[in-house]
């Protein structure tokens, strides 16, 4: 019995179509939302572990145990088989993940059920201190304070990986903060949100892939969505404009000239190239003249 989550349906069904036949191995598999659970049989030993080993190489991000394993148990496997350190960043996380957790051995090395996170009376406030900091003053969208407390929250503590949930009327965004940036996925209420928080914590644990339609968002990207939006800068007057303002001054000079030809020439434009002639002649030096 291999165990998958976040493997679709047709891909399970696909992959078992292409075991070739000299294998002589068989599989029934049924899901559970996004879980997925394989049962192989072959009619040799070594059909059957071609046929798990098969399966292992197309899912290797989706498998997640075998037999009875759950997997709250492969979280913790998991983190503790890769040195990282979870907590919650909000209530709404921790509700989600302690219930799930707390009965698996081994998890009090691994996730701090609330003691050092945001239930601890001094690290729960100065997480929100620090999230608040970031955030525009006023602010009440609950993704980006989920996402603001995340991050704080990994901070405060020192932890590898912190989970935080923004819950909203119809669903929820799971969030999952790490040093090179955060995960977000958009899950109904009703499709299992905690399951999939496992998942993510697992596959960040592990460094595999997260399921298709989790988001991620780089640690630069993820600081500059929890901060206040910048005033925008000035914009630069267009050229268009530019060249309308160097036109109107063009034009104001001609008529200057206009009105000043108007008032040299007496009315008389036709005047106009003599007398400038008779201007020009006049203010020249002539040869063997001196100007004083």
């Amino acid at each position: 019995m291999l165990r998958l989550f976040g493997a679709p349906d047709a891909a399970v069904g696909a992959a078992v179509g292409q075991f070739p036949p000299q294998w002589k191995a068989a599989a029934q598999w049924k899901s559970r939302g996004a879980e997925t659970l394989v049962a192989l049989s072959a009619q040799s030993a070594a059909g059957l572990k071609k046929a798990v080993g098969a399966l292992r190489e197309t899912f290797s991000a989706d498998l997640y145990g075998a037999g009875e394993t759950t997997l709250a148990e492969a979280v913790v496997t998991a983190l503790e088989g890769h040195d990282r350190l979870l907590i919650c960043s909000d209530a709404a996380a921790g509700t989600l993940l302690e219930a799930r957790l707390e009965t698996v051995p081994g998890a009090e090395k691994v996730f701090d059920f609330g003691a050092l996170s945001y239930a601890h009376h001094k690290a729960g406030a100065q997480i929100e201190k620090r999230a608040r900091a970031r955030l525009p003053k006023g602010t009440t969208d609950p993704v980006r304070l989920a996402l603001a407390r995340a991050q704080a929250a990994r901070r405060v503590v020192g932890a590898d990986l912190a989970a935080g949930c923004a819950e909203r009327e119809q669903d929820c965004v799971l969030i999952l903060s790490s040093k090179k940036g955060c995960w977000l996925r958009t899950v109904q209420r009703t499709d299992k949100p905690a399951l999939w928080l496992l998942d993510m914590i697992r596959r960040a644990a592990c460094g595999l892939p997260q399921a298709d339609g989790t988001g991620f968002l780089p640690a630069r990207k993820a600081e500059k969505t929890a901060q206040p939006e910048a005033a925008p800068a000035p914009k630069k007057p267009r050229r268009a404009r530019r060249v309308l303002v160097v036109l109107l001054v063009l034009a104001a000079l001609a008529a200057l000239a206009a009105a000043g030809a108007w008032v040299y020439t007496g009315g008389n434009f036709y005047a106009l190239p003599q007398r400038l002639h008779s201007l020009w002649a006049d203010g020249v030096p002539h040869a063997g003249a001196s100007f004083l």
